[in-house]
Parts: C-alpha cells; structure tokens; sequence
C-alpha cells in the first residue's frame, strides 16, 4: 500500500489549534512576538485552562497561583509554557475511537516526552525541542488505527504474536510503518524538516543520511520507557542501551538512570491533567 492511500482513507486529516501551529514556527524563530502569542494562547478557552491548571499543579506550581497565560510565561517562561500548550493541542487532536486504550496511549507518549526532555537537558541540545519532537514519535499509530482496515489488523497481529516488533509487522502488511507515517502526518501540519526527519528517522536514527539528535533522543527514551515500565534491573538496562548512540548524544548512562525518578514525576504530571 502506498503511504499516501493510507492517508486518503481518513474521512478528515486530525487537526491541530491554530495556536499550536503559530507555536511550531517559533522553534526557528528568535524574533517571535512572545506577548502577542500569549494573548492567542489565552484566546482558546480549552488549551489556556489546561496550561493554567498544569501550571498551578503541584509538580509545575510555585507558590502563588497563576492565572492568566501572561502570568505564567512571566512565572515559568516561554519555552515551558510552549511545551505545555504543544501537549495539550496535541494529545487533544485526535478524538476518541472505540477498540483503543486513549489513556494508556497519551500516558506512554508523555513519558517518552519527558525521557526525551531530561535527555536533551543533559547535553546542549534544546529540551523542548526534543519534548515537542517526542510528542509526535508515535502519532502515526493512531492514523495507521483510524485507516486501516480490520484484515490488515489482524495480520499485523498475527506477525507481532509470531515475534516481530510492531514496526516490522507494519512494514510487512502495510508497506511502511508508524515512524513513517508519523513524518508525512508532521509535513501535512506544516512542522519543518527537522521535526520530520526526527520522527521518520526515530527507529534507526544512526543510520540515517544526516544525524538528528532528536530522533535519537526519541530512540534512547523509547528504549528506557519500556525498560522501567518492564521493571529492568540497571544491569539489565546496561547490557541492552544503545551505547553508540548514547556517545553520539554525549549521554551519561549514570546520569539517566539518576534522573529516572523526576523524569517519570513530570510525566505522570502531565498524563494526571491531560489524558
């Protein structure tokens, strides 16, 4: 199947707030009017009260309460307020569907997020971006589940319960897989070729033509994701961790692994609010 019939079968491409998408441009833009996006922000009644009860949570709240969006750029300062309001337009995009586990999907991708943050902050790398860029890593689950076809699930199944991963099985009914979807999804909201090789290069991302220390950053946290909700043991984690990719992000195995409890905190935070 041709990625593009996939994207055809969707009765209407999920969309992101208006605000969300002026938000994208920002990443390369130093001179963007933060003021005049606060106002745009506080303009949406959904995603301003989301962010005003994230920033007033206990894990974000310091002290007074906030209550206006300008508050808490001036309180938290713009780039958090970005990753908040991402979040939350985002994970509001896609409208819930029967047959599917919304709450443990959303809770899965903030976790990776907030892996893909703490990372990110250890090295010189900007961690919104690299939050921003994980938030998006597996959205093309949820359009390969909205198009696809009950058959096509249930051989994908099949080949998962057989021992391949869910990208190979994808690969093999479909002809792609959700890291691949999830790009040509983020060229459809206009994000640039950053974020987009970042999500398409996510599974292999030294393999790729050109290095994107986010798709490795989404690479690294996915595989220390699964290895906490698993239970590994940091001999375990040590044996299995990509180390080639750790020294290529200039990552700390030690450090992660101390980071590990504030990493989760944050994203329970956000899966508490959001999902």
């Amino acid at each position: 199947m041709d990625i593009q019939i996939l994207f055809s079968k969707l009765d209407k491409l999920p969309t992101i707030p208006k605000v969300v998408q002026e938000l994208i441009q920002t990443f390369n833009n130093d001179d963007a009017d933060i003021v005049g996006i606060a106002n745009k922000i506080a303009l949406d009644p959904v995603i301003s009260a989301k962010v005003l009860r994230l920033v007033n949570s206990a894990h974000f709240s310091r002290g007074k309460d906030v209550t206006s969006i300008e508050d808490a750029v001036i309180r938290l300062g713009f780039n958090t307020v970005r990753t908040l309001v991402m979040a939350s337009g985002i994970s509001s995009s896609f409208k819930h569907f029967d047959n599917f586990d919304q709450k443990a999907f959303w809770g899965n991708t903030f976790r990776v997020a907030s892996i893909s943050k703490s990372l990110a902050k250890q090295t010189s790398h900007a961690p919104d971006t690299a939050f921003t860029c994980a938030m998006l890593h597996n959205l093309g689950e949820l359009i390969i589940l909205i198009a696809d076809t009950e058959e096509d699930e249930q051989r994908m199944s099949a080949k998962i319960e057989q021992g391949l991963s869910r990208e190979e099985a994808e690969a093999q009914v479909l002809g792609f897989n959700y890291a691949e979807v999830g790009a040509e999804l983020a060229k459809r909201w206009k994000f640039s070729d950053s974020f987009v090789h970042a999500i398409e290069d996510q599974l292999t991302p030294l393999s790729a033509e050109t290095f994107n220390e986010d798709a490795g950053f989404i690479c690294m946290a996915s595989f220390f994701n699964h290895a906490w909700q698993q239970d590994w043991s940091e001999e375990e984690i040590e044996k299995h961790y990509n180390k080639a990719l750790a020294i290529r992000l200039e990552l700390s195995l030690s450090n992660i692994l101390n980071a590990k409890e504030a990493m989760l905190e944050e994203s329970k935070a956000l899966s508490d609010l959001l999902n």
